[in-house]
């Protein structure tokens, strides 16, 4: 199926399973939620980088309009909930806005919850994210809210609830065994399991917070102020799915290379590697992808982000974490664009990347 072809047809099924889900009895989350901790900080107060695609542009206007929540509500109603996305179901009612992405909510397992869940837990603190399987928004939907959970000092028993798409990642795998979860047990809900939970809780994260990764880089053991590495280049696997590969890309490691630039593809690299090579080094070129999350684990020592744009497509995450951090930061737009806009090949504009360079930063094989 073509593209355009394929694109219509999501966007009809979109369109009936949002009219499908009109039908179905729901209950406003308020009504059923106790609410145990609550903090609200004001819209994010920054200006806005360009060059940027227009879908980042809209990305950080959104930001700079509305607050950011931190919370931790306890259903004081047992709940079924589903295995997508983690919504709610109480007394075989739907509660939109029971997710981690009320905006994003459609097509619950309706039928599933009216019949008795696979599973029964007494208690379960749901960290389920629709993409948790991207090393991204593992970190920034899935790890932040287990850490913003301590805020209610909810007694140690009570198990974390994960969706299988996040359990599936090598990431979630190696988040657990390093203690990012501290000392819960992390249950694992399957991708067709109704579960039934006597009491839940369920917990909103503030957005590129950063005492959420300095918490990360303490619990993986990271020295906030290490020695320099070097700066990295970071490049994608030929096969990544999104591709967004650069049809001069050996060019672009010539040039790089005379900087003192490491060649990385954080997708090879285990997790503490990752981490432990990211809070050495104090300069990142990279196309915009998830391996940019790395960002949080530089701590305390100057960075500068060079974050490669498609003309088409882009979040501002990488832009509010640089922020956040302290960092300097450089949008670019890459050239050319051939194929669909999510997935392009483009070209890295050479000339203004070494402007960058000739500016002000001094290659790690100068003299001091």
């Amino acid at each position: 199926m073509s593209y355009p072809l394929r694109a219509q047809y999501h966007n009809l099924r979109k369109a009936i399973g949002r009219g499908l889900d009109s039908f179905w009895p729901s209950i406003p989350l308020d009504e059923i939620a106790e609410t145990l901790h609550r903090d609200t900080r004001p819209p994010y107060d920054f200006g806005l980088p360009d060059p940027l695609p227009a879908q980042a542009r809209d990305f950080l206007q959104g930001w700079r309009t509305r607050s950011d929540l931190e919370a931790i509500y306890r259903l004081t109603v047992p709940c079924t909930i589903d295995p997508k996305m983690g919504i709610i179901f109480a007394g075989k009612r739907v509660v939109w806005g029971s997710s981690d992405q009320p905006g994003r909510e459609r097509n619950p397992r309706y039928f599933s919850h009216l019949k008795r869940p696979h599973r029964r837990l007494k208690q379960a603190i749901s960290l389920h994210h629709i993409h948790g399987d991207n090393y991204c928004h593992f970190y920034l939907y899935v790890v932040n809210r287990a850490l913003a959970s301590q805020k209610a000092d909810l007694p140690p028993d009570i198990p974390f609830l994960v969706g299988e798409v996040t359990a599936r990642t090598s990431a979630f795998r190696q988040a657990v065994d390093l203690g990012l979860f501290g000392e819960r047990e992390v249950i694992v809900q399957s991708r067709k399991e109704v579960i039934g939970v006597d009491e839940c809780f369920l917990v909103r994260g503030f957005a590129m917070h950063t005492p959420y990764f300095d918490e990360i880089c303490l619990r993986l053991g990271l020295d906030p102020e290490p020695d320099d590495g070097p700066p990295l280049l970071l490049t994608r696997d030929q096969t990544a799915a999104n591709a967004r590969l650069y049809r001069n890309q050996a060019e672009l490691n010539n040039l790089v290379s005379t900087f003192g630039f490491e060649s990385v593809d954080p997708g090879q690299l285990p997790l503490l590697e990752q981490a432990r090579l990211f809070s050495r080094t104090p300069m990142i070129v990279s196309p915009h992808g998830a391996g940019l999350i790395n960002l949080i684990f530089r701590q305390k020592k100057p960075c500068h982000l060079v974050e490669l744009f498609n003309p088409d497509m882009g979040s501002g995450h990488y832009y509010q974490i640089a922020r956040a951090r302290g960092f300097d930061y450089t949008s670019q737009m890459t050239l050319k664009p051939e194929g669909r806009n999510f997935t392009a090949s483009t070209e890295v504009d050479l000339v203004a990347l070494r402007s960058v360079f000739a500016s002000g930063y001094r290659s790690v094989t100068d003299s001091p």
